[in-house]
C-alpha cells in the first residue's frame, strides 16, 4: 500500500491538474509495482507549500521565483 507525497507550491495547481497528477503518479507506481490490485490501496498526498515555505542553497524561494527559473531554463533549452 503506497503513500506518494509530492510538495508542490500554493497555488500553483488548480484542482483539475491536481487530479491528473494523482492519476499518472498512481499510475506510475501501480506499473512500477507490477500489482494491479494495489491501484485500490494507492495513496497519493499533495502538500501545497505556501509560498517562501521553500529553500535552496540557504535562501527563501518564492513562487516567483521558481516561475521565472523554469522559464529561463525552458528558454535556454529552446535555444539549443
Amino acid at each position: 500500500m503506497p503513500l506518494i507525497q509530492i510538495s508542490v507550491p500554493e497555488g500553483s495547481l488548480d484542482a483539475a491538474r491536481k487530479a491528473e497528477m494523482i492519476r499518472l503518479v498512481t499510475d506510475a507506481a501501480v506499473t512500477a509495482e507490477g500489482i494491479p490490485a494495489a491501484r485500490a490501496y494507492t495513496w497519493v498526498h499533495i502538500n501545497e507549500v505556501p509560498d517562501g515555505g521553500w529553500g535552496m542553497a540557504g535562501n527563501a524561494i518564492t513562487l516567483a521565483q521558481m516561475q521565472a527559473a523554469a522559464a529561463a531554463a525552458a528558454a535556454k533549452a529552446a535555444a539549443e
